[in-house]
């Protein structure tokens, strides 16, 4: 029995052979560094999205925030053959510790609808949150740029709703950009 033991821990391991899908190849390859970086920058160039911010200005706050989104899945729809269906996911949330008066919070969703009628029903979400904010988590108007948290989040989910809105999948992908993770995770 030593002999066996000695004879079998000495045997090379092979590591199992990893098939590459090609259809997962494909969309890797077209993830595009530069779009992340160039959407990085557009959501820090809104100088705050706290969710309490402006909502109406057009270069600053939230609300300007969540309309760029928008309108950049709406342009990947475009671009892809309508396959895309962009939605704004809106509701109330009622006064609490992080938010004094009832406060819109409004998730941007795109969804890429599987094509094998037994998958569709499954459904993958990918999201990341658009909101930021300064140490005093009251502070609404302080640039608070959020470049990491969690514009690169979002730069993520925007890529990847770019580049897989281009193919057909067999089950159903929502790509998702959520606010109100900074005011306790609304």
């Amino acid at each position: 029995a030593p002999c066996a033991f000695a004879l079998a821990a000495t045997a090379p391991q092979t590591e199992p052979q990893i098939k590459e899908n090609p259809q997962v190849a494909a969309v890797v390859s077209e993830i595009s560094p530069k779009n992340i970086e160039a959407t990085i920058r557009k959501l820090v160039s809104f100088g705050t999205r706290h969710t309490l911010s402006d909502t109406q200005s057009e270069t600053r706050g939230i609300g300007a925030a969540r309309r760029w989104i928008q309108s950049e899945f709406e342009r990947y729809n475009k671009e892809n053959g309508g396959r895309l269906e962009v939605t704004m996911d809106e509701f109330t949330q009622p006064p609490g510790e992080r938010n004094p008066q009832p406060v819109q919070v409004v998730n941007v969703v795109a969804t890429l609808r599987g094509t094998q009628p037994e998958s569709r029903d499954r459904i993958y979400v990918v999201s990341g949150h658009y909101d930021s904010r300064v140490t005093d988590v009251m502070n609404v108007t302080a640039d608070a740029p959020g470049a990491d948290d969690d514009a690169s989040g979002v730069a993520a989910v925007m890529e990847m709703a770019r580049v897989m809105s281009k193919k057909n999948w067999d089950a159903t992908l929502v790509f998702m950009a959520v606010a109100g993770e900074e005011q306790g995770l609304f």
